[in-house]
């Protein structure tokens, strides 16, 4: 059964999407050279998560690319790749503000009374 709704259809200019996941990319590579300047005991493993991740902000810079572009915005060249190259902030500060939790936890993990 074909979608309803083709990519192409959907008026949104490529170059800017490729744009941002080269930035997604470089990203990956500045951390990769942050990582290798590190003693080999402090470095992160690169087991699965890490290579789901190292995918993933690439894509990740795609999208905010993309929802740039379909809110009307025109971005392209150095914007799009900074927009890639930054997507872990609006990212991580969604998901900071969404598991922010207001209630005093003790270390114990008891509430504490004010």
């Amino acid at each position: 059964m074909p979608l309803p709704i083709k990519f192409t259809d959907l008026n949104v200019p490529v170059e800017p999407l490729i744009q941002a996941a080269i930035g997604g990319f470089v990203l990956n590579m500045m951390n990769l050279y942050q990582q290798s300047k590190l003693p080999k005991a402090d470095r992160v493993p690169r087991d699965s998560l890490y290579w789901v991740f190292f995918v993933f902000w690439p894509i990740a810079g795609m999208l905010l690319a993309y929802i740039y572009l379909a809110s009307g915005y025109t971005i392209n060249g150095w914007l799009a790749l900074t927009t890639g190259l930054t997507a872990p902030t609006p990212i991580q500060t969604i998901i900071d503000k969404g598991t922010a939790s207001s209630i005093p936890i003790s270390e114990e993990n008891d509430i504490e009374e004010a």
